[in-house]
């Protein structure tokens, strides 16, 4: 509104309330993570396509967490430390955060279908790395085009939808590519297992899989219409980054709430196959990959369900979870119990889902007029520092330290970072 304040209506008869002045309203997450129309390159286009869309984006996704539960076996074999691992996996967060700031507008300008057709380029380069790897810096490598490749797709791939699905349904259009970009990320670890425990050459045979449903995904590219016209040369620039002026200490909590996440989703990317393996002494890497998906598909399943609230007290319900999940994982790992480490995978699968969500919506609700992308980078950024800082620290403490009083540190840490966003956000409200 002009006057900066919103009116809402207490009970018949009586005069509305005003709330104070700069303080931006709540709303439900769904309709915070909605484009705006005036940031649209068209209006919606009513398509089929749109399931075709999300064929190819969860089957990106799904290809950047194959080697999660693989990493115990590579371990094996070219005899490097859980430091190591932690490296491999950050490397992947940095090329996805290095992607999303020099490309973020790139489909804005040279069309959707040629990144997204970059994207999955990306990915069977990796994937072919993957399975010619003769050690850990191929390995590496590989991770770092999964990374380009995640980061070409995310955001391509959800403007898309949007784009794709009609206007009137934009609420939707959010919740597929929430559902896509997590229900993929889930059903990596699981597939890889499953192929890695039962199947033979662990290493190989689930990536020259992967390679025929890429092959598919390309297929599927055919049936999306562009949704970009007309089109230029992408300029390739840094995208500049920014915090808003009004609600800022709203959106500093936001940020720290999904650096928060992404921290706890990193440490079970990155760590979780090997503590489940060293500290939980099971070596089935079905169950390895299991627990990994199970973490993704809660969180998914949450977002779904809490998409309809608003975004603040969802953030504070996933934040109060949070603090919920980091004692039992750190009992379990110190009782070496796999009952109470699925207990804290499960309520950490709902406080990601929630925090992530309601964190997400947060930062988008907050975004200027005209500053939506910059202000959404800035968040991701912040996001993507957390799946890469805190793991690397606990891969690199346990060299020192051992498993468990890394894991101790690292939960205390993201606990006091917990209890100062919702403390925060309590503020606010």
């Amino acid at each position: 509104m002009a006057d900066e304040r919103s009116v809402t209506m207490t009970k018949q008869g009586e005069a509305p309330a005003v709330q104070a002045p700069g303080r931006i309203p709540d709303r439900p997450c769904a309709d915070c993570l909605e484009v705006p129309p005036a940031e649209r390159s068209r209006p919606a286009v009513p398509c089929r396509a749109a399931f075709w869309l999300t064929v190819v984006f969860a089957a990106t996704m799904l290809g950047t967490t194959l080697p999660t539960p693989l990493y115990d076996i590579y371990q094996a074999q070219w005899h490097f430390s859980a430091a190591i691992v932690t490296v491999t996996f950050a490397v992947y967060a940095a090329g996805v955060l290095l992607t999303l700031l020099l490309t973020g507008r790139a489909s804005d300008q040279a069309g959707r279908k040629p990144v997204l057709a970059a994207a999955l380029g990306c990915s069977a380069l990796s994937t072919v790395v993957f399975i010619l790897a003769p050690n850990v810096g191929v390995l590496m490598a590989g991770r770092i085009l999964s990374g380009f490749s995640a980061g070409l797709m995310t955001g391509t791939a959800t403007a898309t939808l949007t784009e794709l699905i009609p206007a009137s349904a934009a609420r939707r259009a959010s919740l597929v590519a929430t559902a896509a970009n997590m229900g993929g990320l889930g059903l990596g670890p699981l597939i890889a297992g499953l192929f890695a425990q039962y199947g033979p050459h662990p290493t190989v045979l689930v990536f020259q899989v992967y390679l025929a449903v890429l092959a598919v995904a390309g297929l599927c590219m055919f049936l999306v219409p562009e949704t970009v016209s007309p089109r230029r040369r992408p300029a390739i620039r840094f995208a500049g980054l920014g915090i808003p002026e009004r609600g800022r200490g709203e959106f500093v909590a936001a940020g720290g709430a999904g650096f928060a996440a992404f921290s706890l989703l990193g440490l079970f990317a990155g760590l979780a196959p090997t503590f489940v393996a060293s500290v939980l002494h099971e070596p089935n890497h079905a169950v390895q990959g299991a627990v990994v998906f199970g973490l993704l598909a809660v969180g998914t399943v949450t977002q779904l369900v809490l998409s309809r609230f608003g975004s603040r007290r969802v953030m504070m319900a996933g934040l109060g979870l949070f603090l919920a999940a980091l004692p039992l994982i750190v009992v379990a790992l110190a009782a070496a119990s796999m009952a109470l480490f699925l207990a804290g995978t499960v309520v950490g699968g709902v406080a990601v889902g929630a925090v992530f969500l309601g964190s997400l919506a947060t930062a988008n609700r907050l975004a200027p007029p005209g500053q939506h992308g910059r202000t959404v980078s800035t968040f991701f950024v912040l996001c993507y520092a957390g799946l890469i800082i805190p793991v690397v620290s606990v891969g690199v403490a346990t060299l020192f330290t051992g498993d468990f009083p890394a894991v101790l540190a690292f939960s205390i840490l993201l606990a006091a970072l917990s209890l100062f966003s919702l403390t925060s956000i309590r503020r606010v409200l």
